[in-house]
C-alpha cells in the first residue's frame, strides 16, 4: 500500500506525457489529419478509462494509510487531490469525449482548411479541443503534485523512524 499512490500516479502521468508529447504529435505527422483524428478519436477512450484506473489506484492507496497513522494534512491533500484528477477526466470522458466526437463527425471529410476555419462545428470542435488540452494539463499538474506530496509524506516518514 505504500508505494500504490506514487506508482499509480506515476504511470498515469507517464500515459498521459507519452501521448500528449508522442502519440498524438507523431500520428498527426505521419498520417493525413482526417486519418490521425479517427486514430486518436479511437484511443481516447481507452486512455481515459486507463486513468480512472491508475486513479482508483492512488486512490486506495492514500486512503489504505489511514488506518495506519494516515489522513493528516498531507493525505487528505493527496485525496483531494486524485479526487480531483478522476473528476475532470470523467468529465472528459463522459462529456466532452461525445460532444467532440459527434462534431468531429459532422465536420464534412476532405474540406479545405480555410472552409473548416468559418464553419461553426469546426469552431466548437476547436474550444472543446482546448477545454480537453486544459482538463488534461490541469490533472497532469495535479498528478505532479500528488507525487511531489508522496515525497514529502515519505520523506518525513523517514525522518521519524530514523
Amino acid at each position: 500500500m505504500r508505494q500504490l499512490t506514487i506508482i499509480a500516479t506515476s504511470l498515469w502521468l507517464g500515459a498521459m506525457g507519452f501521448f500528449a508529447f508522442v502519440a498524438a504529435p507523431v500520428a498527426f505527422g505521419v498520417l493525413g489529419r482526417e486519418s490521425a483524428g479517427r486514430l486518436i478519436a479511437a484511443v481516447m477512450p481507452r486512455y481515459h478509462w486507463i486513468g480512472l484506473a491508475l486513479g482508483i489506484l492512488a486512490l486506495c492507496g492514500v486512503i489504505g494509510r489511514w488506518g495506519r497513522g494516515g489522513g493528516r494534512l498531507l493525505d487528505r491533500l493527496a485525496v483531494v487531490l486524485v479526487c480531483l484528477m478522476l473528476a475532470l477526466t470523467a468529465y472528459s470522458l463522459f462529456v466532452l469525449l461525445p460532444q467532440v466526437d459527434a462534431l468531429r463527425l459532422a465536420l464534412p471529410p476532405g474540406r479545405s482548411a480555410e472552409a473548416l476555419a468559418v464553419s461553426p462545428d469546426a469552431a466548437r470542435f476547436a474550444r472543446l479541443h482546448m477545454v480537453s488540452t486544459g482538463l488534461g494539463l490541469a490533472v497532469m499538474a495535479a498528478g505532479i503534485c500528488v507525487v511531489i506530496l508522496e515525497a514529502v509524506r515519505r520523506a518525513e516518514g523517514s525522518l521519524t523512524e530514523g
